[in-house]
C-alpha cells in the first residue's frame, strides 16, 4: 500500500493547480473527471476537472486547443488548462471545463421518455454545435450517445473532444482509422478501412459528413433502442457466402411514435453518400423547422413504461413492542408492501387489492397476539437519523471524460422526520455493491456505486430504499464477492 497520490487516487480536498477536488465523477480510457471548485472561493461555481492518466498525454493538449476554438452553448466552455505533478514527480496535463448537469443521451431517453419533438430539438442543438465546429475547420470524430449529455431542461451538450482534430493538426497516432467507435462509422470510412487494411502509412481523413453520420446513428439508436446495421460491408462483395448486408429498417418501422418528420432527419443524417447528408447547418435548420411545425402526435412519449417491480406506498399498521415488564404497547409504523405491476399506469387496481389484503391480515394478526394492548394509545415510530460524521457529497456530472459513465446527482436533502423511515445515501458503495462503471439498462452511478431508480416511488422512500436528489434508489449487488477497496474502478 502507498499513500502516493496519482490521477486515479486523488482525494477530496486535493489541489490540482488552483482547483480543489470536491468529488469523483467518472473514469475513461485516458482521463479521470472530478468535480472541483476554485480553492479559497467556496461560493464559486463548480467545474469539471479532467486529469490525464498518461503523463504528458498529447490528447489533452489537442482537446484544449480544439475547445478554445469553439464557442457554442452545446459545447463545454474551457476555463483553464495546466499541468499537475504527482508525488512521484510525473507530470500530467489537466483541463478545467464547464460543469454539465446532464446525463448521457441514451440514459436521458430511458429516464425522461422524451417525445419526438424533444428529440428533434436535441438533434438541432447538436447539429448547430457541429456546424460551429466544422466552420472552425474542426472535427469531433467520436460523436456517440455516451459523448452527448442532456440536462433536465433539455439542453444537449457534445462532450469529450479528445479524439477531435482540426485542419493542419499534427497526427498523434499512426493508426489507419481515427480513435472512434465502429458502430458509428460512416459507409465511406468502412470501405476505406477494408480497402487499405494492409497498407502501412495510410490514414483515413475524416470529414464533416462522418460527424453527421455518427449523429444519425446516435439518434437512430435513441428512438429504436438498437444500432442500425453498418452502412457498408465491402467484404460481402468478395465473399458470396456472407450474403447481402441486412437492410436498415426505417426508425418508424421499429417505433411507430417516431413520426415522419423525425424519421426524415435521421435518414438524411444516415444517407449512404456523404454529399446527401449536406452540411450540419442544413440538418439543424431542418430539425428546428420540423420541431416547430410537427403536429400534436409528436408530443406523445416515444416509449411505453417498462415492466418493473414497484414499491407500494407505506401504510400505517399496529405494531406490538415489548419493553421490560410493561404490557405490550401498540404503535403505528410505516410498513412498505411490495407489489408487482405490468406497467406503472395500469398497476394501481391490483396494487390497491394487494395493499388492502396485506393490511387486513397484518392488523388481524397483531390484534390477536397483543390482546392486552388493544386500548393503548397509538405512538408514532420515528427513524433515527444515522450519524455518518461527514457531510453528503456535492452534485456530480456525467462523462466529461472519455467514456466515463456517472450520473449527475445533487446535494442530498435533509432526512425527513416524523412518520417516515428514511435511509440516508451512504458516503461510499455498500459492501458487495456493484461498482462503477454501471453498464446495465437503467442503472445509475452514485458515489461510485451502481443503483437502480425506483421510478414509481417518491420520497419518503421507506426503510428499503435510499433517498437521493429527491428520488428513491435501491443498491445493485454483485453476484459474486467483490473487492472491498474504495479506489474508483
Amino acid at each position: 500500500m502507498t499513500d502516493e497520490l496519482t490521477p486515479d487516487s486523488l482525494r477530496v480536498g486535493s489541489l490540482v493547480g488552483p482547483w480543489r477536488v470536491e468529488g469523483y465523477t467518472g473514469r475513461g480510457s485516458y482521463g479521470v473527471v472530478f468535480r472541483a471548485r476554485r480553492a479559497g472561493h467556496p461560493a464559486s461555481p463548480p467545474v469539471a476537472l479532467k486529469l490525464a492518466l498518461i503523463p504528458y498525454d498529447p490528447r489533452f493538449v489537442r482537446e484544449a486547443e480544439l475547445l478554445s476554438r469553439v464557442h457554442h452553448p452545446s459545447v463545454p466552455q474551457l476555463f483553464d488548462r495546466g499541468w499537475w505533478t504527482s508525488d512521484a514527480g510525473v507530470v500530467h496535463p489537466y483541463l478545467v471545463m464547464e460543469w454539465i448537469r446532464g446525463v448521457p443521451m441514451y440514459e436521458w431517453a430511458r429516464t425522461y421518455n422524451p417525445t419526438a419533438r424533444e428529440v428533434l430539438q436535441v438533434t438541432a442543438q447538436l447539429a448547430w454545435a457541429l456546424e460551429v465546429l466544422h466552420r472552425a475547420d474542426g472535427l469531433h470524430r467520436d460523436v456517440r450517445g455516451d459523448n452527448i449529455l442532456v440536462e433536465p431542461e433539455g439542453r444537449a451538450v457534445l462532450v469529450d473532444f479528445g479524439s477531435g482534430t482540426w485542419k493542419g493538426a499534427p497526427p498523434i497516432t499512426e493508426s489507419l482509422m481515427p480513435p472512434n467507435t465502429r458502430e458509428y462509422r460512416s459507409p465511406e470510412a468502412l470501405i476505406f478501412q477494408w480497402e487499405h487494411l494492409r497498407q502501412r502509412g495510410t490514414r483515413y481523413e475524416a470529414q464533416p459528413a462522418d460527424d453527421l453520420y455518427a449523429l444519425g446513428v446516435s439518434v437512430y439508436r435513441l428512438v429504436t433502442g438498437v444500432y442500425p446495421p453498418p452502412g457498408a460491408d465491402p467484404e460481402a462483395k468478395k465473399d458470396p457466402l456472407r450474403g447481402p448486408l441486412p437492410s436498415r429498417l426505417l426508425p418508424q418501422a421499429l417505433n411507430g411514435r417516431v413520426g415522419l418528420e423525425l424519421a426524415r432527419v435521421i435518414e438524411r443524417l444516415m444517407a449512404e453518400g456523404p454529399e446527401a447528408r449536406g452540411r450540419a447547418l442544413e440538418v439543424a435548420e431542418a430539425a428546428e423547422s420540423a420541431a416547430e411545425h410537427v403536429g400534436p402526435k409528436a408530443d406523445v412519449p416515444l416509449f411505453d413504461p417498462e415492466p418493473q417491480e414497484v414499491e407500494a406506498e407505506a401504510i400505517p399498521v399496529r405494531v406490538a413492542s415489548v419493553s421490560g415488564s410493561e404490557p405490550p404497547a401498540v404503535g403505528v409504523a410505516e410498513v412498505p408492501v411490495r407489489a408487482h405491476a405490468k406497467t406503472a399506469e395500469h398497476s394501481w387496481d391490483g396494487r390497491r387489492v394487494l395493499l388492502t389484503t396485506s393490511l387486513i391480515l397484518t392488523v388481524v394478526y397483531l390484534w390477536w397476539i397483543a390482546p392486552s394492548s388493544r386500548e393503548a394509545a397509538p405512538e408514532v415510530a420515528q427513524a433515527e437519523e444515522p450519524d455518518t460524521g461527514v457531510a453528503p457529497p456535492e452534485a456530480g456530472t456525467t462523462g466529461l471524460g472519455d467514456g466515463g459513465v456517472a450520473a449527475r446527482v445533487a446535494t442530498q436533502e435533509p432526512p425527513i422526520s416524523g412518520e417516515v423511515i428514511a435511509l440516508e445515501m451512504p458516503k461510499q458503495p455498500l459492501p458487495g455493491q456493484r461498482r462503477a462503471p454501471c453498464r446495465g439498462r437503467g442503472e445509475v452511478e452514485i458515489i461510485g456505486g451502481c443503483w437502480a431508480p425506483w421510478t414509481t416511488l417518491t420520497p419518503p422512500c421507506g426503510d428499503e430504499a435510499y433517498e437521493w436528489n429527491r428520488a428513491c434508489f435501491w443498491p445493485l449487488y454483485e453476484r459474486t464477492r467483490v473487492p472491498t477497496s474504495d479506489k474508483p474502478q
